[in-house]
């Protein structure tokens, strides 16, 4: 099914060399005190009673934006866990987060610096058999990776997690409102990976400022239909 408003939205909505100058300009001259962080409502709110801290609660209070990252390699049990958050349970339609119709758009790829095993490498991650496909180009160094990621980090990370989107798979039965379904579904894998990492003890930060040809180009998906909905940078943190 065609979807012309959700494909001019994104259009309109990708970086690339041409518009990255104004959209950094943009970030740079925001003021962070003009921020509202919630509703200004006329009557005041009623207290909730305490909760004692559940396990998630407190895994919740300690996820953190880490962009300070250590030299320290990542192990291949840190990647698995983490990769294992979106992994499937008990059959190939049953995840850990929401998906409309069980239709699973979002589609993840790690660019590996320093992690056991896979240095220097950019990989598949397949979910039903929760395991790695190693991809035919090596990871671009760190440098050339930055400059295509435009995220304010100190230190190298062990590893850059691409979250795709396949939107077809989801638009072929909602049509324009499975654009919506398509966000949904990525902001949940968000979740499950920031979390997870708040569990491993990682640096871990979401980052959406990639430039969207440059790694559709890399991960090997040009024209394929996918589409990058964001980035996720984790290694050991920089502790000093």
């Amino acid at each position: 099914m065609e979807t012309p408003f959700f494909d001019d939205f994104w259009q309109a909505s990708e970086l690339s060399p041409h518009n990255l100058r104004e959209f950094m300009r943009m970030m740079d001259s925001y003021d962070p005190e003009s921020r509202q962080l919630r509703l200004d409502h006329p009557l005041a709110p009623t207290p909730l009673p305490r909760t004692r801290g559940r396990p998630l609660e407190r895994l919740a209070a300690r996820r953190r934006s880490g962009r300070g990252f250590s030299p320290r390699p990542l192990g291949a049990k840190y990647l698995a866990r983490l990769l294992g958050s979106c992994r499937a349970w008990g059959g190939p339609e049953h995840r850990a987060f929401p998906s409309a119709s069980a239709s699973y758009a979002t589609e993840v790829f790690v660019v590996g610096w320093r992690v056991e095993n896979h240095t220097g490498r950019m990989l598949y991650y397949d979910p039903i058999d929760h395991g790695l496909v190693i991809l035919p180009d090596p990871s671009p160094p760190w440098p050339e990776a930055q400059s295509r990621i435009n995220a304010p980090v100190t230190g190298e990370p062990a590893c850059l997690v691409v979250a795709t989107l396949f939107p077809d798979r989801l638009t072929a039965k909602y049509g324009e409102r499975g654009g919506r379904f398509a966000l949904l579904e990525a902001g949940a894998v968000m979740q499950q990976l920031s979390l997870t990492a708040a569990d491993l003890g990682l640096a871990g930060v979401v980052v959406g400022g990639l430039i969207d040809d440059y790694w559709l180009a890399r991960l090997g998906l040009t024209r394929t239909g996918a589409v990058i909905a964001f980035g996720y940078l984790v290694g050991h943190g920089d502790r000093r």
